[in-house]
């Protein structure tokens, strides 16, 4: 038997363990430590790794790391965050220098500095002789390939940078990836897209989400003009540079510009921009591969919109689902085993807890609770009468997305929810909630889903919605026209799928709401004291916690 835990301790630090080529648990430190995309080392997803291991293995474990270069490794050491990075204007002069630091580096083939002084540093931290390092976006890379379940496929990655490179155009065949076509981070398209989120009043690498949303109200021809100017494909396979080495301001040239037009507006613009400019240099790399099947990581992909024009110029569609850089230690173990690529079809690899926890910490609560006797037919008859529910079941989802173990859930036939449960969420949102759709009626609800039935399985992609979806589903709808599903059927998960199936019969909807299960700007919960706490914060009608239903 063979353990290999993958770690990566960039923004969304954390850990997973794999048991020779099966992915048995993984989870982000954040979930953990409750900050929000944590940057502190993640020793506690590493050891909760290492506790699945028998004890009598545990000597044997290889440790596979995903990047060579990280910020600051020496803070490593003292288990802190890196140096506020986070807190940081994407405008920054030093965020312009530690970009410059990494390019360089990368240039002339010094990484091996950096990245010798982190392998001693991380042996040191957790007491593990058999480390190996991985290129940050090899990571990315192998995260989507090998489970896309595409023998041969286009392969590209896109972040802000990881190891001084911000994109790489790869062909992953027969079980091995090799890079054709890379760039550095002088031309990063996430710097570009999280300038436009902090120019517009957000927290940059945060709520490039919220931009997203803003965009379908706005008019991109207002602004188009002015980003076109920020980004575009150069006609040889990539982007334009960002002009690193130039200190960039918020207050000057274009970016002051834009300041005088409406945030929709500008919004609009980015995402048309974004999309129209990604297509060109995607339409290069398919016609000089004559690779139609594409994967794809990092967290530009996060953009469920343009993952939505990418499918729809390509045969076959897969993104990996937690594909920032939360994700890349499942990519640094898969690096590591290589295997033969398969469809991921389980995102369930959190942490569970038993019964008799949950009613231990129901007790401490002093809540009023009592035990569901047929749990598929008694939450599908609430929702069907209008409650919303925070549904807490099984083992916890890795990811950004929740998907129906840490989920809050409502009927998707009430067009005013977007307001009113936001509020008791305490978020400010412009995207709609997502639905969770039964497999079997997938084509009922969406248009043109060939080729994204497996990246639909997790919230990666929108799809422009049928007539009847409009018509009936207008709590999921957006402004335009698309919905972002997750599609399930009774294999992926049993007792969810028997609830949605319920609810059908009642309400002849195929579908409910299926948002996060946390407060705003806070992690998914994890455990049954956080479910318990986000209930009572947020004001909801009900916590299902595992068989328990509080009122």
């Amino acid at each position: 038997m063979e353990y290999v835990i993958g770690v990566c301790d960039n923004h969304d630090s954390g850990a997973c363990l794999f048991e020779n080529s099966n992915l048995m648990f993984a989870i982000n430190e954040e979930r953990i430590n409750r900050e929000k995309l944590t940057r502190m080392f993640p020793i506690q997803s590493f050891n909760a790794c290492l506790s699945k291991i028998p004890k009598n293995q545990r000597n044997n474990v290889n440790v596979a790391y995903a990047s060579h270069m990280t910020p600051i490794a020496l803070l490593r050491k003292y288990n802190k965050p890196y140096s506020g990075l986070k807190k940081r204007s994407q405008f920054s002069y030093s965020l312009n220098a530690y970009f410059m630091y990494q390019i360089l580096l990368k240039k002339l083939n010094l990484t091996r500095i950096e990245s010798n002084v982190s392998k001693k540093i991380i042996s040191n931290k957790l007491s593990i002789k058999n480390i190996r390092l991985y290129d940050h976006h090899a990571c990315h890379a192998y995260s989507a390939y090998s489970y896309s379940g595409f023998d041969k496929a286009l392969v590209i990655t896109v972040d802000a940078m990881g190891d001084g490179i911000t994109l790489t155009v790869n062909i992953g065949d027969n079980n091995r990836i090799r890079r054709i076509y890379q760039e550095t981070g002088s031309s990063s398209i996430s710097l570009y897209y999280s300038r436009i989120t902090e120019l517009l009043g957000f927290k940059a690498i945060r709520h490039e989400g919220k931009i997203l949303g803003l965009a379908a109200y706005g008019n991109p021809d207002k602004t188009l003009r002015l980003m076109n100017k920020l980004l575009f494909y150069n006609g040889k396979g990539g982007f334009n540079k960002l002009n690193h080495l130039i200190p960039v301001s918020k207050n000057k040239g274009i970016f002051r510009k834009l300041k005088k037009y409406k945030r929709k507006d500008v919004a609009a613009g980015l995402q048309k921009n974004l999309e129209s400019e990604f297509i060109k240099f995607l339409q290069y790399w398919v016609k000089k591969t004559q690779i139609k099947n594409v994967c794809v990581a990092g967290g530009i992909f996060a953009n469920v919109k343009l993952n939505q024009r990418i499918h729809e110029n390509i045969d076959k569609f897969f993104v990996f689902p937690h594909m920032g850089d939360g994700g890349l230690a499942v990519g640094a173990a898969l690096a590591y085993i290589k295997p033969n690529p398969n469809k991921i079809t389980n995102l369930f690899l959190g942490p569970d807890y038993t019964d008799k926890q949950m009613k231990a910490e129901l007790e401490k609560s002093n809540l009023n609770y009592k035990k569901l006797t047929n749990p598929g037919k008694e939450i599908a008859n609430l929702l069907a009468k209008g409650n919303v529910i925070a549904y807490y079941n099984d083992r916890m989802e890795y990811g950004p997305r929740a998907l129906g173990n840490r989920s809050v859930l409502y009927r998707p036939d009430d067009k005013t929810v977007n307001d009113w449960l936001n509020k008791k969420l305490k978020r400010t949102e412009f995207m709609p909630f997502a639905p969770v759709v039964l497999e079997e009626d997938a084509n009922k609800c969406f248009k043109n889903i060939k080729g994204a039935e497996h990246a639909a399985k997790f919230m990666t992609i929108t799809f422009d919605c049928t007539e009847w979806m409009k018509y009936n589903c207008q709590g999921v709808l957006h402004v335009d026209g698309t919905a972002r599903p997750q599609l399930i059927n009774k294999k992926d998960n049993p007792v969810y799928y028997n609830i949605i199936k319920e609810f059908k019969k009642l309400t002849k909807l195929p579908c409910i709401i299926n948002t996060s299960f946390n407060i705003h700007e806070q992690p998914i919960v994890c455990t049954p004291k956080d479910a318990i706490r986000a209930f009572v914060e947020s004001e909801l009608d009900y916590l299902v916690l595992g068989d328990y239903l509080v009122k």
